[in-house]
């Protein structure tokens, strides 16, 4: 059927939203409550298996990316970069043991990045929503009503999510379009020094010289998680 692999995808990321920590009304989770939440949710069998295909999907889409970069500009006659220094011709057991560890970490890194955008979610209508909750709450004499799954389409906005941004309508400027270089500003200021700390000689033969054997990087992203997990 046309429509299965779209189904399949929907319902695999809605089965990884449920097992996403919600925001909790009484104020942030500990690193500890978080983790717990994760091993309980993570554990079965099926949460295993969507990890899994996000992370094939992720990764079979990087790889796409990684060859349109490296072959794309070949079909314009396009200048490439001289090579300056040793080039790695063969990758050693190591080298792929590492790119192939990295890469399927990109899974759980798109996991951890949906589940923080998920944690800061605000839907239209909260306001209206949880005054509607507050009311009912008192009519019932409860202090909280709130009794359902944190899924799509299910209250998923209700229960103490942030100001994260899920509707075109709420798009402007001012948060869409200045965080943009701001992203590259604060992450190249913390790459840097952590960067510069993977240098430091106290360290350096321990994790990040491996990367730095390869001399002159040609392989796009590949030589890019050629690093020390």
């Amino acid at each position: 059927k046309a429509g299965a692999p779209p189904r399949f995808f929907m319902n695999t990321a809605k089965r990884l939203a449920a097992t996403l920590p919600s925001p909790a009304s009484e104020g942030p989770q500990s690193v500890h409550e978080i983790a717990r939440h994760l091993r309980d949710e993570l554990s079965t069998r099926q949460s295993l298996v969507d990890l899994l295909v996000l992370t094939a999907v992720f990764v079979l889409v990087l790889e796409l990316v990684s060859n349109i970069v490296y072959y794309v500009p070949r079909f314009f006659s396009a200048k490439t970069i001289p090579v300056r220094g040793k080039h790695l011709d063969e990758f050693s057991f190591k080298d792929k043991a590492f790119v192939t560890f990295n890469k399927c970490l990109t899974g759980l890194f798109v996991y951890a990045y949906f589940g923080y955008l998920w944690s800061v979610r605000k839907m239209p209508g909260d306001d209206e929503h949880e005054a509607g909750d507050e009311l009912l709450s008192l009519q019932n004499n409860h202090t909280h009503v709130h009794d359902h799954d944190h899924t799509f389409g299910n209250h998923d906005h209700c229960c103490g999510g942030g100001k994260g941004i899920w509707a075109l309508d709420e798009l402007s400027l001012a948060n869409t379009v200045f965080p943009v270089p701001m992203l590259f500003v604060v992450y190249d200021f913390f790459y840097t020094l952590l960067h510069w700390a993977l240098h430091v000689k106290a360290v350096y033969a321990f994790v990040h010289k491996h990367h730095h054997h390869q001399k002159a990087p040609s392989r796009a992203n590949i030589d890019a998680v050629n690093v020390h997990p």
